[in-house]
């Protein structure tokens, strides 16, 4: 038999490790029994070590008690190679946070046992308590149950900091989920194998970045026979590894059970008779679990397709070694590594020789989704695997990730990005600050949007939809992608336990840098996605938003359905919505009118106090965000509550101000474009209108013909556009100089034998920028009249020639736009038609009855 090592077990992210190796919980409840003469629940020490003999030949590798164990229990465990959890016993029935001193009591509990058992190293960690019942937990309110919980996790760790620390709930208050537990415990009775694979998807993303394991789990043989407790347990440790948890625990070892002060006869849920007889769910269990004390049992995957992991650097060679070192060692069959140098500066094509397995292709530096479409060109798999040259992938990160991709009709999958342990108070700050990568889910397993750092996608559907759009060059590819994606019609999966490290960025100039990346990408993506969007240019995610804290009791508390009288068998939890004031409060646009009116109550002193309260709701915001902030533990300091504070503040500024900056570039057409004219032939030269055009075809060329050749000039010359995504009432918006954009929206009517009568729609559309100039000189107009004692017209002359100014400036932006549209209807073979309903350049008129109100409206 193996014997324990001494290392004590640690949390990482979604799983356990022992040193740097992957420990799964393989665990089963034992006792209590009836007690002896000392108080002592556990049995006899000769029974003790029979049923630890038992258990490692069943391949289990953690035993949970109920009862703080005597000295020697634990050293039998030590020596047969078996971890405790230990359940610390108060009375949870009772009103127990009424009184001061039963508080105390409970508390000195947890301080006695956690003592004396400090640094033992069969000690796996403690759970502070299990199953506070739904109703006692609703009459003294969840979030200050949750926060006893989590005073009685304070206390322990500080006695006993290596041992692991948590609270076994169960789904009637799935709620009580203290957040500076290290693991979650769930004690979960399913019969049904779907319903329970789905209740566990709820629950890994319930949990977050906590290893998630299942506390109690059984048959009892007396309702049910052995054979069905056999297969629902047999299913029960696939499911478990399917869905990624970090273990389980059985209920329970023997069918002896003692509990309320009297011997339980009527259930059976043992893996063992009384007599220590096997059931047959002993060997089903033992073919299950292996005999490796912490090793993950893997179970086949219905499919495992040749996968293509593309990663793509630009100058990453600070962590591009330690990337592909744990892309060496993945546990998925058959993959290949294609690393793409966009043009990287640094030691980049060094480290990558260091790797020969590793296919290694430069290119000059064209941007980030140049580069996964260069990858994805060489690439050899039918799936196409994405991470980053900043990340790490877990060992199984692949075999999840494929697992959950081959599981549905799905044409992608993705997983979560988590931070690496900081090297310092900056970096934790960083991390927890907000702006990062994160995922959006739909359902606990459908995505909106997944990282690009974490994402898989078939080739078919990569092929599908051409590929990532080269306009993106540092970010925003990715949610470009999978909207494009779910618009044909196809669906993105969401894996839990597919986890990459993803590295922060090291100090606060690189992490603003990243935000003003964002914001570029964010005003890129309006103009391709614009119904995605609201009107201050950010996104709107028909999905819950993770990676930021979603359960705070400060704002935005949570919504708990408890169920008639509370007494809901499954009590879910439901985060609110994310706060539409909040963002407003803390967004570059009302920043900038606070600061307005700052500068307007220099002149009226009555709106001075305005802008205070403004700025005041702004910095609610960042304090509601500092408090609910996860900073690591020893990085935890007053100091770091304030620089997350200042980071939640400047973030959707310095985001805000680059989205509005390349919103304005790229909203721009140059000057020299507008300034051209279009060479139209003489005979198309027509005045008309500047609003409507009419164009004419007796060879079936609709709209689409003539819509074809506006794009076509557009690309040619240079000029910014959007179009028209589905939601929109024009064809075709074009954005032309400072103050004005143009609305292009067309129809055909047909007539018959190939005659189309194409209608164009010119509409002038204000910029932001001139309903901003307008406000200002509107309020300064204003301020200047209600300080004077009379009517002062002429200072109305300075706004009337600003006005005089936009609407050339409109004009000769939509009769640039108008040649355009002509030259644009030459080329696609339509002939302009005058309001007369006569072909321009030519002497007779088109072959077809024009109702006069028709010929009227041209």
């Amino acid at each position: 038999m193996t014997t324990a090592a001494n290392q004590r077990i640690r949390p990482a992210a979604k799983f356990f490790l022992e040193g740097d190796k992957k420990f799964f919980v393989k665990g089963v409840t034992y006792g209590p029994f009836n007690p002896d003469a000392e108080g002592n629940y556990l049995g006899r020490p000769e029974q003790v070590d029979v049923d630890l003999a038992l258990m490692r030949q069943v391949g289990l590798n953690v035993v949970r008690i109920y009862h703080a164990p005597p000295p020697w229990f634990l050293d039998r465990c030590t020596s047969a190679g078996m971890r405790v959890l230990v359940t610390l016993p108060w009375e949870k029935h009772i009103e127990f946070l009424r009184e001061r001193s039963t508080r105390k009591q409970i508390a000195e509990t947890v301080r006695d046992t956690v003592s004396k058992y400090a640094g033992h190293s069969a000690i796996l960690g403690y759970l502070v308590g299990n199953e506070i019942s739904s109703t006692m937990a609703r009459w003294l309110g969840a979030r200050r149950v949750i926060e006893f919980v989590e005073e009685l996790i304070r206390i322990g760790r500080a006695l006993d900091p290596d041992a692991l620390f948590s609270y076994a709930t169960y789904p009637p208050t799935e709620y009580l989920l203290p957040q500076n537990a290290d693991f979650c415990c769930f004690n979960v009775y399913l019969h049904n194998q779907r319903d329970f694979e789905g209740y566990l998807f709820r629950l890994q993303n319930l949990t977050g970045e906590h290893p998630l394991i299942l506390g109690e789990f059984g048959m009892d043989t007396i309702r049910h026979s052995e054979d069905e407790q056999a297969e629902m347990l047999g299913w029960h440790v696939d499911s478990v590894v399917k869905c990624g948890l970090a273990g389980t625990i059985f209920f329970t070892w023997t069918d002896e059970w003692f509990t309320g002060g009297q011997e339980i006869t009527d259930w059976a849920f043992g893996i063992v008779t009384r007599e220590r007889r096997p059931k047959k769910v002993f060997y089903i269990l033992e073919e299950k679990l292996g005999r490796n004390n912490s090793t993950l049992p893997h179970r086949p995957l219905p499919k495992a397709p040749f996968v293509s992991i593309i990663v793509c650097s630009y100058n990453g060679g600070s962590t591009l070694a330690s990337c592909l070192d744990s892309l060496g060692k993945l546990n998925y069959p058959e993959y290949e590594v294609i690393l793409v140098d966009d043009g990287s500066t640094d030691d980049t094509s060094y480290i990558a020789a260091q790797f020969p397995w590793v296919r290694y292709i430069h290119q000059s530096n064209q941007g980030l989704s140049h580069a996964r479409n260069t990858g994805a060109g060489a690439a050899k798999g039918d799936v196409f695997a994405y991470t980053d040259s900043d990340c790490m992938v877990d060992p199984d990160w692949l075999y999840y990730l494929i697992g959950t991709l081959v599981s549905g009709d799905y044409a992608g999958v993705g997983g979560p990005n988590i931070t690496p342990p900081a090297k310092n108070w900056i970096q934790a700050c960083v991390a927890a600050a907000p702006g990062g990568p994160s995922h959006v889910l739909l359902t606990d397993v459908v995505a909106e949007h997944i990282p690009g750092c974490n994402m898989a996608f078939y080739r078919w559907a990569f092929e599908g939809v051409g590929g990532f759009d080269t306009e993106y060059r540092k970010a925003g590819d990715d949610v470009d992608f999978c909207w494009r994606i779910q618009q044909a019609g196809w669906v993105v999966a969401f894996s839990p336990t597919a986890i990459v490290w993803h590295y922060r960025r090291f100090t606060l100039r690189a992490f603003l840098k990243q935000q003003e990346g964002y914001g570029e990408a964010e005003s890129l993506l309006r103009f391709k996605h614009l119904i995605f969007f609201g009107p201050t240019g950010t996104a709107k995610w028909r999905g819950q938003i993770y990676g930021t804290p979603r359960f705070s009791w400060f704002v935005n508390r949570p919504v708990i359905y408890h169920g008639m009288f509370g007494e809901g068998f499954f009590q879910s939890i439901y985060p609110t919505p994310q706060s539409d004031v909040a963002a407003y409060l803390s967004s570059i646009e009302w920043f900038a009118l606070t600061i307005f009116l700052f500068g307007l109550g220099i002149f009226l002193p009555a709106l001075r106090i305005v802008p205070y309260l403004m700025l005041g709701g702004t910095l609610c915001v960042a304090l509601s965000y500092m408090v609910r902030a996860s900073i690591e533990p020893k990085f935890d300091t007053a100091g770091a509550r304030l620089l997350v504070m200042l980071l939640a503040f400047v973030q959707p500024l310095v985001r805000g101000f680059s989205r509005y900056f390349t919103w304005l570039h790229f909203k721009r057409t140059p000057g020299s474009v507008i300034r051209a004219h279009e060479h139209l032939p003489e005979r198309s030269r027509f005045a008309g209108s500047l609003s409507r055009r009419v164009f004419w075809s007796e060879q079936g060329r609709d709209r689409h013909y003539l819509l074809g050749a506006i794009f076509e000039l557009l690309d040619e010359e240079g000029w910014r556009y959007s179009t028209d995504s589905g939601w929109n009432e024009w064809d075709i918006q074009i954005y032309g100089n400072f103050w004005w954009s143009i609305a292009l929206q067309t129809v055909t009517e047909y007539h018959g034998g190939g005659k189309c009568l194409t209608r164009v729609r010119l509409r002038n559309r204000f910029v932001t920028t001139t309903i901003i100039f307008n406000l200002i000189a509107l309020s300064l107009l204003i301020y200047h009249q209600l300080n004077i004692s009379h009517v002062d017209l002429w200072v109305l002359v300075p706004y009337l020639l600003f006005l005089v100014f936009l609407w050339t400036r409109a004009r000769l932006l939509k009769s640039r736009v108008v040649e355009l549209v002509d030259l644009a209807a030459h080329r696609a073979g339509l002939q302009r038609m005058t309001r007369r309903g006569k072909v321009v350049g030519s002497e007779s008129t088109p072959q077809v009855e024009i109702p006069a109100k028709t010929v009227n409206e041209v």
